[in-house]
């Protein structure tokens, strides 16, 4: 192995983890300890088959997150689950105690305490007399509510805490249980998304070099890592990286003019993932290799039927008990919402920038016709500001915007 390939490895590694890492604080740390518990109950409801859809038809994820990497020792870190864990006495590390102590006597220091135990029980006897007007009534009815430990919780808020989440429910407990199945579960989903963005790393820099120098699919790479990441923003469904990773394999295969029967195979395993990426994967090959010959054309029709047949094979037969969480037609919520035009102008800024250097290469200008029903289809019935969902095109048109670099700085520098 030389050292230029090394580096690509190196690095489709690193750009891997830090994405991920990105998308853990984005996804797993929604709403910190609900979200995670969200996660776990909605993944269980994936397994049985009962989840909602349309997650429950892009299956793959869950029983590769059931079977396989919720079983990996790989964790991911989280600073906000890491102080929850240790304000809450879930960490019972000696060192972690007397930090725990030491912040606190930073910020607040004993005698602000003490001060503000005196402030607050003064205030206490004072309402509760007005109230009362009996000075005895009120020191007894102090007296009742001192029991109830606030004192402590002034005092040593931490070892206050300890005691309450031993109480907690067990889902809750379960969260920061590092042996529990629901942490595994949410740290497996994670490690999923790390293996298949290192795989679609690797397949998007293998399809750059058709097009760029190696050094420019190289760079490209920490470009694209970046919109990877602006797709956590919005994120909903685990199945996208996978989706992303097939539907870029699928351009390689296409773009090889590798054997029909291959982009077949790819098409229906897509459709377990994502039947609207399996469909324009087929829309490509189809207009890619257009021919009026009865076999083609043949092949062709079956490659854009499987998809459509799987949707209703996936909602009316296989998970005929799915029901969709949100509106099947978003068109009226994206006209309204003006996020859902500032993230796409915003994320195809660039690209388009050079989008006439389609028209100089033959596979962009027979294919290029497959993006404007994908942008309406996702505008009309996905959430427009979700960045992620088009990061299909992107893929598709980075070799065109990376060309465009590489003739503008040329021509530039000379």
């Amino acid at each position: 192995m030389n050292r230029k390939t090394l580096l690509v490895l190196l690095t489709v590694v690193v750009l891997s983890y830090v994405v991920t890492s990105i998308g853990f604080w984005m996804v797993e740390d929604t709403f910190s300890i609900a979200g995670r518990i969200f996660l776990y109950h909605t993944h269980r409801k994936l397994i049985e088959g009962v989840g909602p859809a349309p997650n429950q038809y892009r299956y793959v994820p869950y029983p590769l997150v059931e079977y396989f990497f919720k079983h990996s020792p790989i964790r991911w870190y989280s600073n906000t689950y890491v102080k929850l864990k240790q304000w809450l006495g879930f960490d019972a590390r000696e060192i972690v105690k007397r930090n725990n102590q030491l912040s606190l006597n930073a910020h607040v220091p004993p005698e602000e305490r003490e001060k503000m135990l005196t402030d607050v029980e003064n205030f206490l006897r004072e309402k509760l007399l007005e109230i009362t007007k009996n000075p005895l009534t009120s020191n007894i009815l102090l007296g009742i509510l001192n029991n109830l430990g606030w004192r402590d919780w002034v005092k040593d808020p931490f070892n206050a805490l300890e005691k309450i989440s031993k109480e907690l429910p067990s889902p809750i407990i379960d969260v920061f249980d590092n042996d529990s199945d629901l942490t595994k579960v949410v740290n497996g989903y994670a490690t999923m998304r790390f293996t298949f963005t290192i795989l679609l790393f690797l397949v998007l820099h293998a399809w750059m070099k058709f097009f760029v120098r190696d050094f420019t699919a190289y760079v490209s790479l920490f470009a694209y890592s970046i919109f990877l990441a602006f797709g956590y923003g919005d994120f909903a469904q685990q199945e996208f990286i996978i989706s992303l990773l097939f539907f870029v394999a699928g351009l390689i295969l296409i773009y090889r003019r590798k054997p029909w029967w291959i982009v077949l195979l790819l098409v229906i395993g897509q459709c377990f993932v994502r039947t609207d990426h399996a469909l324009f994967t087929a829309v490509i090959y189809s207009l890619f290799n257009f021919s009026r010959e009865k076999k083609k054309l043949l092949q062709q029709g079956v490659l854009v039927v499987i998809p459509v047949f799987m949707i209703l094979v996936l909602s009316e037969v296989i998970f005929p008990k799915a029901e969709y969480y949100i509106s099947a037609v978003m068109i009226m919520e994206n006209v309204q919402d003006p996020w859902a035009l500032v993230y796409p102008l915003f994320f195809f800024a660039l690209p388009l920038f050079f989008v006439r250097k389609i028209r100089n290469n033959d596979f962009f200008r027979k294919t290029w016709l497959w993006m404007i029903p994908f942008i309406v289809m996702n505008f009309v019935m996905g959430c427009a500001r979700e960045v992620r969902l088009y990061l299909p095109i992107m893929a598709y048109i980075f070799p065109m915007f990376w060309l465009g670099v590489e003739s503008l700085y040329n021509r530039t520098e000379k």
